[in-house]
């Protein structure tokens, strides 16, 4: 066999499509397919991609949700959007928010895989930039990889493994449905989505993600003042919609975030907000901690037995 020309993520939920894609693509290329924003968010976050594609309806969040989160997560990634119809409000919104290409069903495969092609290659063959560009270029990318790559600076959301992503969104499923919330998203302290449940229609998820994200030194600071060991919570009510944040911090620094209307009752939703929070504290402190699997020792040291 040939050796894969890339790695293509594609997410969806139109089975049939997903199995045209799927078809068309893995003769030439690696495809990896997911059938929600929840398992795409996961994928993109535990591996990089070459070109991700997908639908803008998804069963959860949306298509155009999953390509704002990529462009704050992998910027550069070339993402390919398929709508139902075509739309040119989406088309614009769609590039507004960095998608490479806009298609509309019925999709011509011939078409898809020549764009495809097309945008892999531009992607590994960026314009060359002025010397003191590309000098500021690396020294940037430098430092951002050392950060992501030191596990003491590196966003929470990056040290998560599958386990820890299914377990999270799981919560996060059963907390939506236990208190008929808008919205349930895990959060690191940079704005990075963890995890989600829910619905958004048209708001950008990267603004809204680094808006609930808490500002966790103003809180530290106002505990110190008022002799707090720390403030875990915080409530904006507005006329229409309440937005809970609680706070995670051990083993990593996040924030659980609500947004419901004002007519559920505030009690309600604080104690299974602050449950759930605990909940998925406790389980990546024990899955995060876990010891490492004994070596097997060595014959030749291991020490003899007295005879009998």
């Amino acid at each position: 066999m040939s050796k894969p020309k890339g790695r293509i993520l594609i997410v969806g939920q139109d089975q049939e499509l997903l199995a045209q894609l799927t078809d068309t693509l893995e003769g030439d290329y690696l495809t990896v397919v997911s059938n929600s924003f929840e398992e795409g968010l996961s994928e993109i976050l535990l591996g990089e991609f070459e070109m991700v594609v997908t639908e803008t309806k998804l069963p959860d969040l949306s298509g155009m949700d999953l390509l704002a989160v990529i462009g704050g997560l992998r910027p550069g990634t070339p993402v390919m959007i398929i709508d139902d119809d075509l739309s040119a409000k989406g088309a614009v919104a769609a590039m507004r928010l960095g998608a490479c290409d806009y298609l509309h069903k019925p999709v011509n495969m011939q078409l898809l895989t020549m764009q495809i092609g097309r945008q892999i290659e531009l992607y590994r063959q960026r314009p060359r930039l002025s010397t003191q560009i590309v000098e500021n270029k690396k020294t940037n990318v430098s430092r951002n990889r050392e950060r992501k790559i030191n596990r003491s600076t590196r966003p929470a959301t990056l040290l998560l493994n599958r386990e820890q992503f299914e377990r999270i969104n799981l919560e996060l499923a059963n907390l939506l449905a236990h208190i008929k919330a808008h919205f349930c998203g895990v959060i690191d302290a940079e704005g990075n989505l963890a995890g989600a449940a829910g619905t958004l229609e048209e708001y950008d998820l990267v603004l809204l993600t680094r808006a609930l994200s808490i500002d966790h030194a103003a809180t530290n600071t106002l505990a110190q003042i008022l002799e707090e060991n720390q403030f875990q919570a915080a409530y904006l009510e507005g006329e229409f919609s309440g937005v809970y944040i609680v706070e995670v911090r051990e083993p990593y620094l996040m924030s659980l975030a609500v947004i419901c209307s004002t007519e559920v009752k505030p009690g309600m939703v604080w104690l299974y907000t602050k449950r759930t929070a605990d909940t998925i504290a406790q389980f990546l402190r024990e899955t995060s901690r876990r010891p490492e699997p004994n070596p097997t020792p060595n014959p030749s040291s291991t020490p003899a037995q007295p005879s009998s």
